[in-house]
């Protein structure tokens, strides 16, 4: 009978466990494996340190990310010289299946995108719970990962902006 609640206890832990994991996590235990990866996490803390709003080209105010941010990753992708480069894109974009994650349509948002920028989301009714931004070079890559309950206005014009950025 103890080892019946030991085998409960643990099952239900691991299932508690499992509903609180976020879609993407897998997606940052693997990449951290890679060679040419480098990986950066910014707390609430630290964001709530920066002024999350991004100025047009004039200097005006234009996007804001607004409500709650819980924390931003920033992956990295440099292939080394020494090995043989990974598909960046592709890995990336394979942890972020369509089955859990919206991917915006760079058209629907009238988003100039030369194919180089994805962008997918995982929402909760009109709060996004996560927003994953991949920028992909020749061989280099950058993936922008935004945590919380929020929304964005105008995300169109928040993708070009750090389209600048790569």
């Amino acid at each position: 009978m103890k080892t019946l609640s030991t085998t409960i206890l643990v099952l239900a832990f691991t299932i508690s466990a499992m509903a609180q994991s976020r879609p993407s996590d897998r997606l940052f235990e693997k990449m951290a494996l890679k060679p040419g990866i480098t990986m950066m996490s910014f707390s609430k803390e630290m964001l709530d340190a920066v002024d999350m709003t991004f100025d047009n080209d004039d200097g005006e105010e234009e996007n804001k990310v607004t409500g709650d941010l819980h924390e931003m990753k920033v992956v990295i992708y440099n292939a080394p010289e020494d090995k043989e480069p990974i598909d960046f894109r592709g890995e990336t974009l394979r942890y972020l299946p369509l089955s859990k994650f919206k991917d915006i349509d760079s058209d629907e948002y009238d988003i100039d995108n030369d194919g180089t920028v994805d962008i997918r989301v995982h929402k909760s009714g009109r709060k996004i719970k996560e927003c994953h931004i991949l920028f992909q070079g020749e061989t280099n890559g950058v993936l922008l990962s935004f945590f919380g309950n929020f929304k964005v206005e105008d995300i169109e014009d928040m993708a070009e902006k750090m389209d600048g950025y790569k």
